[in-house]
């Protein structure tokens, strides 16, 4: 009997043409963690008088979907095809040539968000594939000791085999180091240009989109996957130098925050770096709790919230600049 090992899975993805029409990967990604993506099965009892002394006489499949998460450090094209399906609505412009920006922005008026087709590829094994797929949720981390990493939340409609998978990685798909990092807060968006880097011991950033599967009767797998109200949230943690996060806490202030990851150490062309920036336009502290050691330096930690702005017209932001055509 052969075994499996766990870095012998890996998940690739495609963004689907036409919903719900499967895809082949045009990118895999290195995960740290095996994919957790698998088959999901709910069944309901049937519970019916039998006289045999047992609660139920049967189990019966009432839906079959697919979920589940991976983990992996951030990439500067693959996080592309996350970013797409997670908000819904892209651009892009040539910044030079064969470097190119992509602008992601919540999708409204729409709960469709672009579809991904999933390919989980175990080496020996069976391979699967997961059509009408969408990033529900997508938490990032950028801790001071390790890579820019993230996890990624799927849900799909559907799991089927498939054959002749052909796992490659791309050496130019570049992660980003705690040095690459910098994360900053203005009164408003025109002031982050300006701002000096927040001097932060960890960060995190959880973007959820609230999807659910929608099933109707006469199917056994769900017709579309719907996402709903995009809720984001994250947390800080510095030294306790100042009152300021104290105070802002205290009187409800609303700050602007961005986010931005720069390979500066790379050049694409024409001086532009693989890069992501991430802007929040209004952000509201929701806790602030002081860590008191007797034997370390005090720290800070701030649980945040983002918003909509009325002002800027949009609640999140996210640009990334690769040599990617297109998503």
């Amino acid at each position: 009997m052969p075994y499996l090992k766990g870095e012998d899975i890996n998940l690739g993805f495609a963004k689907e043409g036409t919903r719900g029409t499967y895809a082949a990967p045009t990118i895999y990604l290195p995960a740290r963690t095996p994919s957790g993506v698998k088959l999901a099965v709910d069944k309901t009892l049937v519970r019916e008088t039998s006289g045999g002394g047992m609660s139920s006489t049967g189990a019966i499949v009432v839906q079959t979907r697919a979920e589940g998460d991976v983990e992996f450090n951030i990439r500067a094209r693959s996080i592309g095809f996350l970013l797409y399906s997670l908000l819904g609505s892209k651009a892009v412009s040539t910044l030079a040539s064969g470097v190119y920006e992509h602008v992601f922005t919540l999708l409204q008026g729409s709960p469709q968000f672009p579809t991904l087709s999933l390919v989980l590829s175990q080496l020996g094994f069976q391979d699967y594939k997961y059509i009408r797929s969408v990033v529900k949720s997508l938490e990032i981390r950028t801790p001071v000791t390790d890579l820019a990493n993230a996890t990624a939340n799927f849900l799909a409609a559907e799991e089927a085999t498939v054959s002749d998978v052909t796992v490659a990685f791309d050496d130019t798909d570049y992660y980003f180091l705690p040095q690459n990092i910098e994360i900053k807060i203005a009164a408003d968006v025109a002031g982050l240009g300006a701002a000096s880097a927040l001097a932060l011991k960890d960060f995190s950033l959880s973007i959820d989109s609230n999807a659910r599967v929608n099933q109707n009767i006469s199917e056994i797998t769900p017709s579309d996957v719907l996402s709903l109200l995009t809720e984001i949230s994250g947390s800080l943690v510095m030294d306790y130098t100042a009152e300021t996060a104290h105070d802002a806490f205290l009187a409800g202030t609303y700050y602007a925050m961005s986010i931005t990851m720069t390979r500066d150490d790379i050049d694409l062309g024409s001086g532009n770096s693989p890069s992501i920036s991430i802007v929040l336009p209004r952000v509201s502290y929701e806790k602030h709790d002081p860590d008191r050691p007797i034997d370390d330096i005090v720290t800070e930690k701030i649980d945040f919230m983002a918003h909509h702005s009325t002002d800027e017209g949009y609640g999140i932001e996210v640009t990334v600049v690769n040599d990617l055509a297109s998503y």
